[in-house]
């Protein structure tokens, strides 16, 4: 037998214990110094351990902790990255009904994009298509949904009759529908919701960023008014309705204002019942500007101790929020995974649309550009990162954040200084979250 080249290994505090926490089977156990200093021992003759202890190593085995000398990890490890980049069993489609967009967020991903095109029936009609196509020739089980933006309600027409045409596709082929709206939360209502969840609307996520003051300061109307009462409004009247995620983004500045946020919201009479999980994420510059000096490019670049205690403020008022490790792999490695903007351009990532260079198939005019794709089919950017234990959780990086920082999607955003700081404090915390 032999360890795991994915073991990593996190002392408890104030006890002479440590968690085993593997990143390929994202197994977890709690073993002393004997079990420790026994693993470390490996690989070892069978018959220099105890009855006791070749029990503990059959369970070591179970957990993917140990393996047996003939495994080999990297083979291993090969097969589950594409399984999951071909895995036809679910089709990600996200339509954006609109580039256009009734906020002035002061940090928008989609900066650099001169664009404010909304989808036109003509190409919604296409889109359903091209849509329904995929569905014969992928045959999912499952069609993933998402609408967004832009604003996708300031153009509701297509979002409804996509929604509704595809269910009935999907009906008609015994496929489950599932669908999901990313929105600002000003435009939201209750008929809106009513309406798509006939369709098989399973949750909508609003940002919020902070409390009144800085939500106001970082996400106004175009006209520089606040927009955090409207929101807050809308959300009370679709409470109950259907799961609600709220997004937020944070800066150095900002963050501190988050708490008051979650009072906010307890105040109006949110649970985790209505609202699902409430996750924030740093303010990452997008790659239109480039990474420069004092710009956060990945999550490496931002003090782990921000995300350790925006969970503990989250989870102390009750909230779920997200307890995961892994930052990957990026969904743009998906071969049936597309973005589809509202001029019937396709990409691999929402990170990407409006960017010539990126897209992928050309709705409109039956076009595929198959080398771009190829791109990031064949990347396969974890054979750049041999010795890493964090390959299974950082895969390589996302593919946004390489551009921004190198110009090239085929470059690793690499987080192991992101995951070295925060996977100790996390799995410590809870030594079972998954």
């Amino acid at each position: 037998m032999k360890p795991s080249k994915f073991n990593i290994l996190i002392p408890l505090k104030d006890k002479e214990e440590f968690i085993i926490y593997n990143t390929f089977t994202d197994s977890r156990v709690i073993v002393d110094n004997r079990i420790k200093e026994m693993i470390e021992k490996l690989p070892s003759s069978e018959s220099s351990f105890s009855e006791v202890e070749k029990s503990y190593l059959k369970e070591l085995l179970d957990l993917g902790i140990v393996l047996m000398d003939n495994v080999d990890e990297d083979l291993e490890l090969e097969y589950w990255f594409q399984r999951f980049k071909f895995d036809s069993s679910v089709l990600d489609i996200t339509v954006l009904t609109t580039y256009a967009c009734n906020l002035s967020c002061t940090y928008c991903y989609e900066n650099g994009i001169n664009i404010t095109s909304s989808m036109r029936d003509d190409i919604c009609k296409w889109t359903i298509l091209w849509i329904i196509k995929r569905l014969d020739t992928v045959r999912p089980r499952t069609v993933r949904l998402l609408f967004f933006g832009g604003e996708p309600l300031l153009n509701i027409k297509p979002l409804k009759f996509i929604s509704e045409e595809l269910y009935y596709a999907c009906v008609r082929r015994g496929i489950g529908l599932e669908i999901r709206l990313i929105t600002n939360g000003v435009l939201l209502t209750v008929d809106i919701v009513e309406y798509l969840k006939q369709f098989g609307l399973k949750g909508i996520k609003v940002t919020i960023d902070g409390n009144r003051e800085t939500h106001n300061s970082k996400r106004p109307y175009k006209d520089g008014s606040g927009t955090f009462d409207t929101i807050i409004d809308n959300l009370s009247q679709i409470k109950g309705m259907v799961p609600i995620t709220i997004g937020g983004n944070f800066d150095d500045q900002s963050k501190y204002s988050i708490p008051e946020l979650l009072d906010r919201l307890k105040e109006y009479g949110f649970t985790n019942k209505e609202i699902e999980v409430i996750r924030f994420k740093p303010i990452l510059t997008s790659f239109g500007n480039g990474c420069i000096e004092n710009k956060v490019c990945t999550f490496s670049s931002v003090d782990p101790q921000d995300f350790l205690w925006l969970k503990d403020e989250i989870e102390k008022r009750g909230f779920a929020t997200s307890g995961e490790i892994a930052l990957g792999p990026c969904e743009a490695i998906k071969e049936f995974n597309y973005v589809i903007d509202p001029l019937g351009k396709v990409y691999k990532c929402a990170g990407f649309v409006g960017r010539e260079e990126f897209i992928i198939a050309d709705i409109l005019e039956e076009r595929s550009f198959t080398y771009r794709n190829t791109q990031f089919m064949t990347a396969d950017l974890w054979h750049k990162c041999r010795g890493c234990p964090y390959i299974p959780i950082c895969c390589g990086g996302c593919r946004v954040n390489s551009q921004a920082l190198w110009g090239n999607i085929l470059n690793s955003a690499c987080e192991a200084e992101y995951l070295n700081k925060v996977i100790l404090e996390l799995i410590q915390h809870d030594p079972t979250d998954s």
